[in-house]
């Protein structure tokens, strides 16, 4: 792996953990959100090519539910960081 694949490996890492401390936290936080919907966007991608490629059935499906939990953490997120704007 190069250094972009590292790069980009690191970061995927990173924007999962901050997804799984957005899940546990509470506090809330609009750039956890933001997170948090591009890791869903991508992983709802990785679900459809997972089973359109290889018809792997568990793939689909662990990347479908990160997706969804994902989407949770960010409506958790959006939720309440715009409750506290009022």
């Amino acid at each position: 792996m190069g250094s972009s694949g590292s790069i980009i490996f690191i970061g995927a890492i990173v924007s999962l953990a901050v997804v799984v401390w957005g899940a546990f936290s509470a506090r809330r936080s609009m750039a956890v959100a933001v997170v948090a919907v591009f890791v869903a966007m991508l992983t709802a991608g990785c679900s459809w090519y997972a089973f359109a490629e290889s018809r792997s059935l568990a793939a689909t499906i662990i990347y479908g539910v990160v997706a969804l939990l994902s989407l949770g953490v960010a409506g958790k997120h959006a939720i309440g960081s715009r409750s506290k704007l009022k």
